[in-house]
C-alpha cells in the first residue's frame, strides 16, 4: 500500500515548470530519466521511440526559438537544463507509435518528478526547423519536445474534473451527467465570465497542469 500511495502522490503532485534554474541535471539522474522511458510499454514491444537528447546550450536555445504557439513563444524550452526530443519510427512495427512515444514521454516526466526536477510537454513548434537543426530523417516523427530543469518557483496546482464528472460505468450515458461537468468547473473556479478568457489564454500559451 505505501508503494501504491507514493506512487499516486508523484502522479498527483507532478506540475509543469515553465521556469526553470541554472542548476544543472546530473548525468546519473538523466540516465535514470531516459532509462524510464525506455522502459515504457509498446505495441508489439516494437519500441518504436528514439529519443535526442539536447544538452549544448546553442541547441536548446536554437529549438527554443522556434517553439511556439500562435504569437506566444514557449520560452522557458531555451532556458531549460535539457530538452529530449521524441521521435517515433512509423516502420518500427506499432501502429499505436505515436501513443507508444507518448507513454514514454510521460514515464520520463514522472521520473523527472521523484528525482525533484520539473518537466514541460512542447507540442507546438515548427517541426521543419526542428528537424533541419537537429538532422532529423524525413522518416522520423517527431511526437513531442520535453523540456526538463529544476524549478525557479513552486508552480502553481491546477484544478481537475472530479471523478464522478469522467467516469462513466459500463457505457456512456449523457443523461446522467447532465450538468455535472458544468458544476464540477464551477466548484473549480473556472467558470463565469472570466473562464472564457482563461481558456483561450490557456490555449494560446500551450498550458497543461
Amino acid at each position: 500500500m505505501d508503494r501504491a500511495q507514493g506512487v499516486f502522490e508523484n502522479i498527483k503532485t507532478r506540475r509543469s515548470v515553465r521556469k526553470y534554474s541554472d542548476k544543472a541535471i546530473s548525468d546519473t539522474d538523466l540516465d535514470l530519466i531516459v532509462e524510464a522511458g525506455r522502459w515504457a510499454p509498446s505495441g508489439a514491444n516494437a519500441q518504436p521511440w528514439r529519443f535526442v537528447i539536447l544538452r549544448d546550450r546553442a541547441l536548446i536555445e536554437a529549438v527554443g526559438e522556434v517553439c511556439y504557439y500562435a504569437l506566444f513563444r514557449s520560452r522557458h524550452v531555451a532556458e531549460a537544463n535539457v530538452v529530449i526530443v521524441i521521435l517515433g519510427d512509423p516502420s518500427a512495427g506499432s501502429a499505436t507509435y505515436i501513443q507508444d512515444c507518448t507513454i514514454a514521454g510521460t514515464n520520463m516526466t514522472l521520473m523527472a518528478h521523484a528525482l525533484g526536477i520539473g518537466s514541460c510537454w512542447i507540442g507546438a513548434f515548427e517541426d521543419d526547423t526542428v528537424r533541419k537543426i537537429l538532422s532529423i530523417p524525413d522518416r522520423m516523427k517527431i511526437t513531442a519536445l520535453i523540456s526538463f530543469g529544476y524549478a525557479a518557483r513552486e508552480p502553481r496546482v491546477t484544478p481537475r474534473l472530479g471523478y464522478k464528472d469522467i467516469v462513466h460505468l459500463d457505457g456512456y450515458a449523457t443523461s446522467k451527467k447532465s450538468g455535472s461537468i458544468k458544476a464540477s468547473m464551477e466548484r473549480a473556479g473556472k467558470s463565469g465570465p472570466l473562464s472564457v478568457v482563461r481558456q483561450i489564454l490557456g490555449v494560446l500559451l500551450n498550458r497543461r497542469g
